[in-house]
């Protein structure tokens, strides 16, 4: 299905051209019908002759239900003009032409209706005054057909180039991200609460579950019904109506939006690029309203830059968190004058809260701009800031990785210039380091990325990331290859010889002073990682890994241990068997009641 606006200027005929194409009245209410006036959006299908089902969303032409207009065609990228070949060109005529603009609407065909009643000559004068008033926008190229409603001239014509229309223009995007934006909530009896709106960006299945944003209230697909046929699957760019189990009708609002949930990343401020229309100048601050999908909000504007008659970038706040993603198009009304000021389009939404940075983010990529603002980022987060496909975001990703905009780094995605900083940060604290501690080989990991305000993952995967650059890690101690040791330390004479004999008495370990060896050859062992000191005493790691193996299954079987109790099961003295309690209880492998163990949260997984 593809989903087709109407727009024109009040008493043009757009509702009675809908039902000529349909044979169905968009007009809902008895007292449209009877005034013939739409004050609100009406709905209609019709089967082309290639088979493609159209959704019309018909609108109000009257200034008066501008709101009401704006909620239909905020959510289509399909839409059809209609102008009265009697009156021409008018006010809403232009507005609306300039509402499509402003919401990025490239696709669709123009209807020069009642054609019945006017002669040959001013049917000529009204296409040329029409083609000349639409030669500057980009309804310029939209084919134009002659028709009239009553007599059914030119509605087969019309037809033919709604078909041709749909099948030129660019298929709906799939991001597997459902979201539609409600523009009815009511409740049926014996089905419950019921929204209807167009799907945009993805596919909703019955029994899945969403979120109604803003406010983040979940709820499950019950029924689906589009073109008045039941589906166990929709798609994007649908016109369809939703049955939702576990929430009540009357708390979904007109303009909230059904969304799939970890898909979207809701947000109450955005960075925009906006365009004042012509004749406006936009004030570095207003107070304005923002039609987005098919809702209002109320927002507040900051332009970054002093122009902003033309194009500005600025942040626009809003009441609300509301599921956005770059690209997105709004139309931004005057509060005080109900006028269309401007549009904007999304280009962040999560910006930094320095305007300098934002303004420096403003020439990037989508890409570029997240991973710009989170300095090592997962693929997941990356596709929610960059509004890319969010099952599968590799492709735009590799792409930027080819050009050499950003870089993998482990399991993230970094800028160069972030990793590179990074790098150079950490290289000048080692070296420092090195040079005031000469005999210390390299700084502790976790100690280091405190310093340097950074994760210690992150940190070792930038340095995985530059194998042949100046660091080295090992052992948990960041280093430079200069200085790094030909060998470590567990592989000299001495270092062998020392942890030999703490493995082959686990717990009764002697000290390197009793073996004739060097007390820094037991400190290096530690440093290395294959030894541990506790209260002075120096255990080979996997001793402490194997007491913690047989204390653990201990203490679950029994309830409760003394440290009699852990000598006994280690075969040792209080001398070593206290350190290595205290150790476990850190570990949570045991928890401290009095003078007993207990099992810790470890104890079952030492």
């Amino acid at each position: 299905m593809r989903v087709v606006a109407t727009a024109g200027h009040v008493d043009h005929g757009k509702s009675a051209l809908v039902r000529a194409l349909t044979g169905t009245d968009p007009d809902r209410f008895a007292e449209e019908q009877a005034r013939g006036l739409t004050i609100d959006l009406g709905f209609a299908f019709t089967t082309l002759d290639d088979g493609e089902v159209i959704g019309f969303v018909d609108v109000p032409g009257h200034v008066r239900f501008a709101k009401n207009m704006l909620a239909g065609v905020g959510s289509v990228d399909l839409a059809m003009l209609v102008v009265d070949a009697r009156e021409g060109w008018m006010p809403q005529t232009a507005e609306h032409v300039q509402i499509l603009g402003l919401l990025g609407v490239e696709h669709g065909c123009i209807a020069l209706t009642k054609a019945d009643l006017v002669d040959a000559e001013t049917l000529e004068l009204a296409t040329l005054e029409l083609e000349d008033h639409l030669s500057t926008t980009q309804l310029a190229s939209w084919p134009l057909t002659v028709c009239d409603a009553l007599s059914g001239r030119g509605i087969d014509a019309l037809r033919a180039t709604l078909t041709e229309v749909c099948r030129s223009a660019p298929p709906p995007r799939d991001l597997h991200c459902a979201r539609l934006w409600v523009d009815r909530s009511f409740s049926v009896r014996g089905a419950g609460t019921v929204v209807t709106g167009t799907l945009t960006l993805g596919a909703l299945s019955i029994d899945d579950e969403v979120r109604i944003e803003p406010g983040g209230r979940t709820a499950r697909v019950r029924g689906i019904e589009s073109h008045h046929s039941s589906a166990t699957t929709i798609g994007p760019g649908t016109r369809v109506a939703l049955n939702l189990a576990g929430i009540d009708h009357r708390t979904i609002d007109r303009g909230d939006a059904v969304v799939a949930p970890g898909r979207w990343r809701t947000t109450d401020h955005v960075d925009a690029v906006v365009t004042a229309v012509p004749g406006t100048r936009l004030p570095a601050r207003a107070t304005l309203h923002a039609h987005i999908g098919a809702g209002v909000w109320p927002t507040r504007w900051r332009s970054f830059e002093a122009e902003t008659s033309g194009d500005a970038l600025g942040r626009l706040r809003f009441d609300a968190a509301l599921p956005l993603q770059p690209g997105d198009h709004l139309v931004l009304r005057s509060t005080a004058r109900s006028a269309i000021v401007g549009g904007a389009i999304v280009v962040d939404v999560a910006p930094s809260r320095r305007t300098v940075d934002a303004l420096a983010r403003r020439a990037l990529t989508p890409v570029q701009r997240a991973v710009a603002a989170r300095p090592f980022i997962d693929g997941h987060e990356i596709a929610l800031l960059a509004a890319l496909d969010r099952a599968d975001p590799a492709g735009a990703i590799e792409r930027e990785i080819a050009a050499g905009r950003i870089m993998r780094v482990g399991a993230s995605y970094a800028a160069p210039a972030t990793v590179d900083a990074l790098l150079a940060d950490v290289a000048q604290r080692v070296a420092t380091h090195e040079h005031t501690y000469p005999d210390d080989p390299g700084l502790e990991l976790t100690a280091l990325a405190a310093r340097v305000h950074a994760d210690p993952a992150h940190i070792r995967d930038a340095i995985a990331s530059h194998p042949a650059g100046a660091l080295d890690i090992a052992a948990g101690r960041v280093r430079s290859r200069a200085t790094a040791p030909a060998m470590p330390t567990s592989a000299t004479p001495d270092g062998a010889r020392l942890l030999e004999a703490l493995r082959a008495q686990p717990f009764a370990p002697p000290s390197a002073t009793e073996l004739g060896i060097a007390p820094r050859v037991a400190k290096l062992l530690v440093r290395e990682g294959v030894a541990v000191e506790l209260d002075g005493v120096v255990f080979a790691t996997d001793a402490v890994e194997a007491a913690a193996r047989i204390v653990g299954t201990a203490v679950v079987q029994r309830g409760t241990l003394t440290i009699a109790d852990v000598r006994d099961l280690l075969g040792s003295t209080r001398k070593y068997v206290v350190p290595i309690a205290k150790r476990l209880d850190a570990d949570g492998v045991t928890r401290r009641r009095g003078d007993d163990r207990i099992p810790g949260p470890r104890a079952a997984r030492p």
